[in-house]
């Protein structure tokens, strides 16, 4: 990515922050911003499911947004389109899939990348990190462990 500038007030904001290196202040502003979700004409017409536009990279799926259509050109070139715009909170509140990431901005240098329970935790007003400690760590991977294990048994016939 060559010669990105901020496009808005926030990716001003948000570039300032990380550069900063103030990750909570970085996520209050990402929380009071209105998203680009990328979606098809035909979505956006009404003529088919508006559906979520999805990136998968190392067996990881992310809803991608963007913060400007300047970001979403900058990031997806000529695969960019058609768009709807969603408040974070809405977004937070119609997550797809508990599996899934949000990608915000990939490849620019205000991305971000947030694991779903980040987002409805953002979504409260709730900005803090988890603890980077490996007790933390180890507890964050147990419970996510144990969440997809009752989702599967929940899934499974008996």
């Amino acid at each position: 990515m060559t010669a990105w500038e901020p496009a808005t007030e926030a990716e001003v904001a948000m570039r300032d922050a990380l550069r900063a290196q103030d990750q909570q202040l970085y996520f209050r502003i990402l929380t009071r911003t209105d998203l680009l979700l990328p979606v098809s004409a035909e979505a956006l017409a009404g003529q088919a499911p508006m559906g979520w536009g999805t990136w998968t990279t190392a067996g990881r799926t992310h809803v991608l947004a963007f913060t400007s259509p300047t970001a979403m050109r900058a990031c997806l070139g000529e695969n960019a389109g058609t768009s709807r715009r969603v408040p974070y909170a809405d977004l937070a509140a119609d997550w797809p899939n508990h599996e899934w990431w949000l990608a915000v901005n990939p490849g620019l240098p205000i991305e971000g990348y947030l694991p779903a329970w980040f987002v409805a935790q953002l979504s409260r007003g709730d900005v803090r990190l988890p603890g980077r400690t490996m007790g933390a760590r180890a507890r964050l991977e147990r419970a996510e462990t144990a969440a997809r294990a009752a989702r599967a048994s929940a899934a499974t016939p008996i």
